[in-house]
This record gives structure tokens, sequence and C-alpha cells, in this order.
């Protein structure tokens, strides 16, 4: 992978969006701090009890 300069303002909401296995997760935890990431699937649990319930 290229060593590029991502150049972000300090208060920022990045999504990353792909199919299944495309890297997704892979590229936030090279960049950012486990903190500073936040997973739809749990997102999807907060709001449906069920982070693997997709009909939410």
């Amino acid at each position: 992978m290229p060593q590029d300069t991502l150049k972000l303002p300090e208060l920022s909401l990045i999504l990353l969006m792909g199919s299944s296995g495309a890297g997704k997760s892979t590229f936030a935890r090279r960049l950012f701090k486990p903190t500073e990431i936040v997973s739809s699937d749990v997102c999807r649990g907060l709001v449906a009890d069920d982070e693997n319930d997709q009909s939410a």
C-alpha cells in the first residue's frame, strides 16, 4: 500500500463503504486509533439489540 498522506479536519466523520471483504476494516485499523472507529454493527446493536440483525 502506498504511504500517502490523508489530511482531515480535526472534527471529521469518515464513512467507509464497500462490499464484504473489500478491506474497509483493515484500512480503518491502519489509519485510525481503536477509539476513533465506530462500527455499524455496534450501532445496529444499540438500536435493534442485535448486531447481526440487518432488518433494523
